[in-house]
């Protein structure tokens, strides 16, 4: 039986300094000089004495926050009969808290979803970092994720995910007619998982997954082959370009619009290189436009010789800019009709061809009604099919392949190459583009777009 009664207790006052009274077995109350009654226990585990405070103080009944005379006994005892058996109190308290901590992590992950694993995964590309990222911020990801993904699985558990839940999905948008876009979001949702299976602890969580055995055949719908028709080789003739000369003035296009049109067709520039050019990598006087690496997609330069039909639309772009009020004029060549500061989206220039080329369907509301302003003989065309044609029209003027690939920027594969020859060709790309220039000339001369209009800009 203790010495300590809970009226000596609840009668004990504070003083200038902390003291004790000893209950025996170990056990003691330590009444500080504000008051405070703390619990305290001596005990010894593996020959070590030691004394610890307990995190309840006194009270007379026992909850969350105290301890009672009685069940501080009890306590005691049993914090002693453990020192005699060799564990040590304290280290196995925070033993049982560390388990715990282990056991809340283990419940927060297995709780972990589709949004959680993309929460982490999208950062990893949404910034370039040498070759890793997306040069548009992952802005077409977060798009094609928010309106497949996000809302069909995003709260599904991931160690509950299969490849049966991610199949339909995929289906549905090949279904209604774009397999390119459902084998683009096919590799997206691949990457990330891929990512996932290399970091914890999502690798945990995606060990049953099946998702990375979809295969592109699995989903796409038709006679469609995702390899073949994923590889387009529309060229437009020279009779196109004569008739795209005619039909783009009336196509309800502005001046930057039109202008980007053709310098990609006659440079064999990117869409996303040529809208984000700006006034400061443009010198009319010398005729030079320089492409920073950043902006392309080989990560490497491109300085562009201008022909006197390249430079003829940068003018007209500037002749505009210069008409603008001074709060407008931005440094974009190509800026967003929307806000005169900002670049123009590369998607806008895709989303205008294909408004113009919809000859089979109706207008997309809020669209234009011009469906078939830009419906060529050949069948629809892309910006991406100017780029071609530029290469192709090259080859048939008599620049060689290899001035071809490097007025079209290709990355340069062999590594012996780029270590070794180091002559940059740009007289003979220069004379590449000049050729094109001219030849483009000839085939809208009758027809042409007038580059200097300022209508519907």
């Amino acid at each position: 039986m203790g010495k300590l009664t809970v009226r000596a207790i609840e009668s004990a006052k504070s003083k200038d300094k902390a003291y004790f009274l000893v209950d025996g077995d170990g056990l003691r109350l330590r009444v500080t000089a504000d008051g405070a009654k703390m619990w305290q226990v001596r005990y010894t585990a593996d020959g070590k004495e030691t004394t610890v405070t307990l995190p309840r103080r006194y009270g007379p009944n026992t909850d969350a926050a105290y301890l009672s005379l009685a069940d501080a006994r009890h306590e005691a005892a049993a914090i002693r009969a453990l020192g005699r058996s060799g564990v040590d109190h304290q280290r196995k308290v925070r033993e049982d808290l560390e388990a715990q901590r282990r056991e809340r992590e283990q419940q927060r992950t297995d709780a972990m979803n589709v949004q959680d694993l993309y929460a982490a995964w999208f950062p990893t590309i949404a910034t370039k970092r040498g070759k890793r990222g997306r040069k548009d911020g992952g802005a077409e990801v977060a798009r094609t994720f928010s309106k497949f993904v996000m809302g069909e699985i995003g709260g599904k558990l991931l160690a509950e995910l299969y490849a049966a839940d991610v199949r339909p999905i995929l289906i549905r948008i090949a279904d209604g007619g774009a397999n390119r876009q459902a084998t683009a979001l096919l590799v997206d949702l691949k990457q990330m998982f891929r990512w996932g299976d290399q970091n914890q602890p999502w690798k945990r969580l995606l060990a049953s997954s099946d998702i990375l055995a979809i295969r592109p055949e699995d989903i796409v719908s038709g006679g469609y082959d995702p390899v073949r028709d994923n590889e387009r080789d529309r060229v437009l003739s020279e009779d196109e370009i004569r008739a795209l000369a005619r039909l783009l003035p009336k196509a309800d296009l502005s001046l930057v619009i039109r202008s980007a049109i053709w310098i990609m067709l006659s440079v064999g520039t990117r869409v996303g290189e040529t809208v984000a050019a700006r006034w400061s990598h443009v010198d009319l006087e010398s005729m030079s436009w320089h492409v920073p690496a950043e902006n392309t997609k080989s990560g490497v330069a491109l300085n562009v010789q201008m022909s006197d039909f390249v430079r003829a639309h940068f003018a007209a772009l500037w002749s505009w800019r210069e008409k603008l009020p001074e709060e407008l004029r931005g440094d974009w060549v190509f800026p967003s009709n929307r806000d005169r500061t900002a670049a123009l989206n590369n998607q806008t220039i895709g989303k205008a061809l294909a408004d113009r080329q919809r000859i089979d369907s109706k207008p997309l509301p809020g669209r234009t009604e011009n469906i078939d302003a830009l419906v060529l003989e050949g069948g629809q065309w892309r910006c991406h099919d100017l780029r071609r044609t530029c290469g192709t029209l090259m080859q048939s003027l008599g620049v060689s392949e290899s001035i071809v690939h490097r007025c079209l920027n290709h990355a340069r594969t062999d590594k012996l190459d780029r270590v070794y020859l180091q002559h940059d060709y740009s007289s003979e790309m220069k004379d590449a583009w000049q050729r094109l220039g001219e030849r483009l000339a000839i085939l809208v001369s009758n027809e042409r777009d007038d580059a200097a209009s300022t209508e519907n800009v």
